[in-house]
């Protein structure tokens, strides 16, 4: 429709996904990274959750991409099939020949052979299931059954289960137990930040070669607070407002046509007290927009967005938002004086000061209970409030660990942390701590993601953390020497991969075990005192890049 009008061939933001528009954010990198990773041990499942249109297909696509020529993938599409209708699909995905009307016996078997010939031949088979939430138990528990075939150290069919929120749920019913303890590698696909919004539409109309700016700064963060960060929603807004901007004959959306591409597209998916944001309006006073005002709009336009504020005592980041006002609701005693585009609105930008934007964070941030769901939520298990506590992890193989620390030793375990905080009355509040660089840490409470200067952090912090994580074989207790048994051989067999040490496998903690250890812990500035405890255990299992959420997400 708007092609011609732009210069370009192909429509930038098609919902359909295309190899040629694959853009991945650093949490899409970060999730093909832990998927990658998990295939590559010798576990059965993993699994990758998010809402819809976040992006678990690009995901898909793109580890399909990265596999070797070893690996031979079977994908499903539409999972809502009997657990004889999916061994069926699995073997029309492999090739594999059978009769008709075939038992369960015969199905399974012949996926069986094909597994152990791909084994023979050093060949790995993959099998991906979209949409898995509409997978039904006994489906669910045929796909486990499959993966009992294995070596002494690997299974001979990996798994991969992709869906909505609801499959974490689905997983946590009594009778899938067995399998939910198969899952070796999680994840939970959050949607673009602000900034990744940017990047993500300027990708898009790159890759068409469209030479104007179609989309600045200021209509970019509006469109990152309509539709939530989401891809999916990100295509459908951007494509309605690049048809509004061609039937103005404007090869740039401004913020009015943005306002109502939001409503086309938002309006009739989003509950009415959300909807209503887009098409708020607010009185001015009479006389109060003048040139001058409208000049100082333009300024706070063109520096708004996310900055470092560095004259703030608080030190963390704030935002302008925008507030669209109709024409005929603003009365001005000069109207010569007003720059118009159309008259058919004025744009008035509103700043958040610090103070304010903390201040309401804050406020919503009370509760523990709320910081413990965003925790799990970075773990990939959307738990109910009243579920969101410790006691929940026993249930999803995860250890809640509890303690006082400092940020860089935070740092050195390197996984997400809910804190306990004060503000400047002394009142307590929480938040999760989401990434940590050497100059900024990125909170999130309050239902925000904010971004704060370590000093800010150190004087609210005392020290009090929470966090997951998943201990070996399910045991948090120390692993000491003179002991023998599984937790052992998988201590001995994780410090030969960190120290490059190539050894026979022992079950035993010897002489030999206890020097690597200590030299695991000098190396990592912990007490080199030979015992494998929770704090060496999780630093262990961050510098190895252990499956799971960290807080410095690694770029593939």
């Amino acid at each position: 429709m708007y092609k011609d009008f732009f210069g370009i061939t192909e429509t930038p933001f098609s919902i359909v996904p295309s190899a040629r528009f694959l853009y991945l954010s650093e949490r899409h990198r970060e999730a093909l990274t832990h998927m990658l990773a998990g295939l590559s041990d010798g576990g059965g499942f993993a699994l990758l959750t998010g809402e819809v249109g976040t992006g678990k297909t690009t995901v898909l696509r793109a580890l399909i991409s990265r596999l070797t020529q070893e690996t031979q993938v079977a994908v499903i599409l539409n999972p809502a099939l009997s657990a004889h209708d999916l061994l069926a699909a699995i073997c029309d995905e492999l090739g594999l020949g059978y009769v008709d009307n075939a038992s369960f016996k015969v199905l399974t078997d012949t996926i069986y052979q094909h597994l152990l010939k791909n084994h023979s031949e050093g060949k790995q088979t993959l099998l991906l299931v979209d949409e898995a939430q509409h997978l039904m138990s006994d489906v669910l528990e045929q796909l486990r059954l499959l993966t009992n075939l294995e070596t002494d150290s690997r299974k001979l069919l990996k798994v991969v289960l992709i869906g909505q929120p609801e499959l974490q749920y689905l997983l946590q019913q009594d009778n899938l137990r067995q399998l939910a303890q198969r899952i070796t590698s999680r994840y939970h696909l959050l949607p673009l930040t602000s900034d990744e919004v940017g990047e993500y539409v300027n990708y898009r109309l790159r890759a068409v070669n469209c030479l104007y700016p179609v989309f600045d700064a200021s209509v970019v963060r509006q469109l990152a607070k309509a539709t939530g960060g989401v891809p999916r929603l990100i295509n459908l807004v951007c494509d309605k407002a690049m048809q509004r901007a061609c039937q103005h004959s404007r090869h740039q959306v401004t913020k009015m046509m943005m306002t109502q591409a939001c409503d086309d597209v938002l309006s009739w998916q989003l509950p009415a007290t959300q909807a209503s944001r887009h098409s708020s309006a607010v009185i001015i006073p009479t006389g109060f927009i003048r040139w001058g005002t409208t000049a100082l709009v333009a300024v706070l336009l063109a520096g708004g967005g996310w900055y470092w504020s560095s004259q703030q005592e608080d030190g963390y980041t704030a935002t302008a938002t925008v507030t669209t006002v109709p024409a005929s609701t603003v009365q001005v005693s000069d109207p010569a004086s007003v720059l118009t585009e159309s008259v058919e609105e004025v744009e008035i930008v509103k700043v958040a000061t610090p103070v304010e934007r903390l201040q309401a964070a804050i406020t919503q941030s009370r509760h523990e209970r709320q910081a413990m769901q965003s925790l799990y939520q970075l773990w990939g298990f959307d738990t109910a409030l009243n579920q969101a506590n410790c006691t929940t992890s026993q249930r999803i193989q995860l250890t809640c660990h509890q303690g006082n620390t400092d940020l860089n030793r935070l740092g050195l375990i390197n996984r997400p942390a809910m804190v306990t905080l004060q503000d400047s009355q002394q009142q307590t509040f929480y938040a999760v701590v989401y990434a940590v660089t050497a100059k900024r840490i990125e909170l999130l409470f309050g239902g925000e993601r904010i971004a704060v200067k370590p000093e800010w952090l150190e004087q609210h912090w005392q020290g009090e953390y929470t966090l997951l994580w998943r201990p070996p074989h399910g045991s948090k207790t120390t692993i000491r020497y003179g002991q023998q048994g599984p937790r052992v051989a998988w201590l001995n067999q994780q410090l030969n991969a960190f120290l490059g040490v190539t050894q026979t496998r022992s079950d035993y903690f010897d002489q030999s075990v206890l020097e690597k250890l200590r030299r695991f812990q000098r190396s990592q500035d912990l007490a080199a005192d030979g015992i494998a405890g929770p704090l060496t255990l999780m630093v262990l299992d961050s510098a190895l890049n252990l499956p799971g959420p960290t807080l410095q997400p690694e770029r593939s």
